[in-house]
């Protein structure tokens, strides 16, 4: 039964009593438990009589609260705080080993800074970003084959250009694609998950009557008559285009030449620096794609047109008063060039001379396919490219391959049955 006592001021008058509960006796002590208190507060005012009903009411529902288990003491309290927060610790420590989508990316996005080109981080950044209301808060071991599965299907069916408000490109899908398979792989790898939900999927496929975009990639007779058309225009961009003809290199690493990269003697070129631009960094140089430098060469008319440029843009510049920076192609006030500007102007020189499509990378296709077509090994264009594997070369170029070996092959016939009797 519960019992109490009151506690009064330093005036002698109640203002409080403490209601308490048995607990009974420790078994094995035999002494008697600390019981179950609480304190209840007298309201001004109040009547003797009046207190002591509701002194006895208050003190009959906490003798029956206790009976139910539904007190504590200040031990008990104490241990429940300790507990709660061993599991708050706990369950902190289960979301870092088990994380939400949104946590990984993070992750993900961090470990993959020391090794991404600024440019591909920003891009990786990006669609990540576009994800996460989708996966965001779905912890990465709940994410299903099937989940992502219905995602990519539902950019196929559903998705829009941001811009445009048209359907998503095949390119952007398989991005998504591509980078969402990265990043489970990486969990796995880092035993995050033990295996990927992507896995057993295959690329998406294009929509019914979507043809992607093919390569564009100039003939012969049309790499002369961009010469032709070149012979019409300012030094410096004839230059830089005979430039990535004959070179093949990515714009980043045309507008981040420099002349003492050039033996002029020798047309041995050293490609070392490829400029980049994001929103964040602006213009800046970095390594190129494969982080590794190559050592090209360059054919004589090249050597010329580039030399003939160089007299003039030493002349351009010195002219204004500036000092040079020793890149190749350059604004007019002598600053390295921004890494779009090549593919502006290739826009531009297309419309004039009705080469639709023509951009630097159609340029270096174009290196790349008429250099196997007409007989020069894989190994070699793959260095030229700056590939990291030649059978990236090979897969690109298949069939400029095929060509090169059926040329092959007919001078093998030639050789051994023209005048053959089994011919």
């Amino acid at each position: 039964m519960a019992s109490y006592r009151p506690r009064k001021n330093k005036a002698g008058e109640i203002i409080s009593y403490e209601i308490r509960v048995s607990r009974g006796y420790d078994p094995i002590s035999k002494k008697a438990l600390k019981p179950y208190t609480m304190t209840w507060t007298r309201p001004d005012g109040w009547s003797d009589n009046k207190a002591k009903k509701e002194l006895e009411r208050v003190a009959g529902a906490f003798q029956a609260a206790c009976d139910r288990g539904e007190v504590l003491t200040k031990e008990q309290e104490k241990a429940l705080i300790i507990e709660q927060t061993e599991q708050a610790k706990r369950e902190q420590a289960e979301q870092e080993r088990k994380p939400t989508f949104a946590r990984y990316a993070e992750i993900f996005i961090k470990e993959k800074s020391a090794t991404f080109a600024p440019g591909t981080l920003a891009n990786y950044k990006d669609t990540l970003k576009k994800v996460l209301p989708v996966f965001g808060e779905m912890r990465m071991e709940d994410i299903t084959h099937l989940t992502v599965k219905q995602y990519i299907t539902d950019l196929q069916a559903n998705g829009k250009n941001e811009f445009t408000g048209e359907p998503l490109a095949h390119k952007t899908v398989l991005k998504h694609y591509i980078i969402l398979h990265a990043l489970f792989e990486n969990a796995v790898e880092n035993e995050v998950i033990p295996f990927s939900p992507m896995q057993n999927m295959k690329r998406p496929k294009p929509r019914k009557g979507e043809t992607p975009k093919e390569a564009v990639v100039y003939s012969e007779e049309e790499v002369q008559y961009i010469m032709e058309c070149l012979d019409k225009e300012p030094l410096k961009w004839k230059a830089l285009v005979m430039f990535a003809i004959d070179s093949g290199c990515r714009r980043g690493e045309i507008v981040g030449l420099k002349w003492s990269d050039i033996d002029f003697k020798t047309g041995k070129t050293n490609i070392h620096c490829n400029a980049q631009y994001t929103p964040g960094k602006g213009v800046y140089i970095s390594t190129p794609k494969s982080h590794k430098s190559r050592v090209i060469y360059l054919n004589a008319p090249v050597l010329s047109v580039l030399a003939e440029w160089r007299t003039e843009q030493t002349r351009l510049i010195f002219g204004q008063g500036i000092f040079p920076t020793g890149y190749c192609f350059t604004q007019d006030n002598g600053q390295m060039m921004h890494p779009q500007a090549p593919t502006s102007y290739l826009s531009r020189f297309g419309k004039k001379y009705n080469l639709p499509g023509i951009h630097p990378h159609a340029l270096r296709h174009t290196m790349a396919t008429i250099s196997i077509a007409n007989g020069a090994d894989i190994v070699s264009v793959s260095e030229k490219l700056g590939h990291a594997d030649p059978a990236i070369t090979l897969n690109v170029y298949s069939h400029a391959n095929e060509e090169a070996q059926q040329r092959a092959n007919a001078v093998l016939a030639d050789a051994l049955y023209k005048n053959s009797k089994r011919a």
